[in-house]
């Protein structure tokens, strides 16, 4: 029987697979683009809360880390909805 350390490990393993297949067979919309967005939420959840130790212990440490996420999240979501425009700041030719 697999310890708590190694669901955790296998959850994270399970997400990054499911990742994999949604950009191999994902057309581009917003529920791939929600999908994407819970799924690096998710991951990014087990990973602070189970092997970064700042925990309810350490909400202080733990809030700046939840707050990027959640930025990266939106950032996905946004993308989806103003990727040209998004690209086009990207640009180096004006």
């Amino acid at each position: 029987m697999p310890g708590h350390a190694e669901r955790v490990w296998l959850s994270l393993l399970g997400l990054t697979l499911i990742g994999f297949f949604l950009a191999e067979t994902g057309q581009a919309s917003w529920g791939l683009s929600l999908a994407v967005a819970v799924l690096v939420g998710l991951k990014s959840h087990l990973l602070i809360a189970n092997y970064m130790e700042i925990g309810q212990n350490h909400w202080r440490l733990a809030l700046p880390l939840y707050l990027f996420i959640g930025l990266i999240a939106l950032v996905i979501l946004l993308s989806h909805a103003w990727g040209d425009w998004l690209a086009g700041l990207t640009r180096l030719d004006g």
